[in-house]
């Protein structure tokens, strides 16, 4: 346990530096993202097994590339239409690749290292799609720290809740620790949280006085909060599939970056949908 709270304090302090300095040079927000993008891309190849085929690691890292760097297109038709050429392009070459490759790789991998790739690189592309949705760019900066947060309060809670309360398993064949007790603490602890240091940011300090609708908000956020659990279970379950315990070492504690992102993955496009339904920011 030691160690998962020293990487995650680490870690903390090393995404709340990045997000600082991308208020005021939003390039690092782009290099920090496209660097999780591309471990996350390659955890999630080697997982499927497609690493036997090296051809298939290319158009999986051009993929990202392109699609983390589309949102420098000012112009949003245009950069819409780039993400669906990529989004087709890949397909076909790894199509391509099965067709050249097909004594060696089964359709499984291609298919497995296609849907991973796209999940991983598109939902980290709405990072850079939220932390424009501020009127200033601090602001923007802020909704992405509010999505972490809420994701990695509900992990944290559900954890440490878990471990001091759990009885009822929630998922006992896809996740073995994971219990009803932790589930429902971590959404509260999250709640609490997100919520609190909103009003505190918002109304205590007077950074944006009455700015926030909290009602849009609660709901926004729970919704959130449950996004996040589907995603940790989601990604629980192909681990469970390819019997490993975690996508990488990168992180000590933590496993990999899909291991600590995973249920980010989930949270920000289901932020960045409600949010036009629900606006957050008055």
């Amino acid at each position: 346990m030691k160690t998962r709270i020293l990487t995650g304090v680490v870690g903390g302090t090393l995404t709340l530096a990045a997000l600082y300095a991308s208020v005021y040079y939003p390039v690092v927000l782009t290099i920090v993202v496209l660097v999780l993008c591309l471990i996350g891309i390659h955890e999630a190849l080697k997982t499927a097994g497609a690493e036997k085929v090296k051809a298939i690691y290319a158009p999986c890292f051009a993929y990202g590339i392109a699609v983390l760097l589309a949102p420098y297109i000012r112009d949003q038709v245009k950069m819409y239409g780039v993400i669906m050429a990529a989004s087709m392009l890949f397909l076909f070459v790894m199509f391509g690749i099965l067709l050249r490759k097909h004594a060696v790789l089964r359709i499984e991998a291609v298919c497995t290292s296609m849907i991973l790739t796209m999940f991983v690189a598109l939902p980290f592309m709405v990072v850079e799609f939220i932390a424009g949705m501020g009127k200033t760019r601090a602001g923007g900066i802020l909704l992405v720290l509010f999505c972490l947060g809420v994701a990695w309060y509900a992990d944290a809670g559900a954890y440490f809740i878990g471990r001091a309360f759990g009885r009822h398993k929630m998922a006992p064949v896809l996740s073995p620790k994971k219990t009803v007790e932790g589930a429902v603490g971590g959404f509260v602890i999250s709640m609490i949280i997100s919520l609190g240091s909103a009003y505190i940011y918002a109304d205590v300090l007077s950074y944006r006085p009455g700015g926030i609708n909290y009602l849009n908000m609660a709901v926004v956020t729970a919704a959130c909060i449950l996004m996040s659990m589907f995603g940790d279970i989601s990604f629980s379950t192909v681990k469970r599939q390819y019997g490993i315990k975690d996508f990488g070492n990168l992180l000590p504690g933590h496993g990999g970056v899909l291991d600590r992102f995973d249920s980010v993955l989930f949270v920000c496009p289901s932020f960045y949908m409600l949010n036009y339904l629900l606006p957050i920011l008055r």
